[in-house]
């Protein structure tokens, strides 16, 4: 794929961070291959990026580091 989906913009590799929940609980998984559009932002993962969302998430291995995030109600 060399063109954007939704705006036709041209895609371009890009490391990306991306949020991800697993057995209810969230994971920040960081530079993560991806394609991106460079005229509206819409990213796209390869396949060889699901591998390296799901292997962190599912070993044993520990965190780069824990992060504290705020959570905010707009009720």
């Amino acid at each position: 794929m060399s063109d954007c989906r939704i705006c036709h913009g041209a895609l371009e590799e890009r490391r990306v961070t991306r949020l991800q929940t697993y057995h209810g609980k969230w994971y920040i998984i960081e530079n993560l291959p991806a394609l991106v559009c460079r005229q509206c932002g819409e990213v796209y993962y390869t396949p060889e990026a699901h591998d390296r969302v799901v292997e962190p998430i599912t070993s044993d291995k520990p965190p780069a580091r824990i992060e504290q995030v705020a959570v905010l109600d707009a009720s």
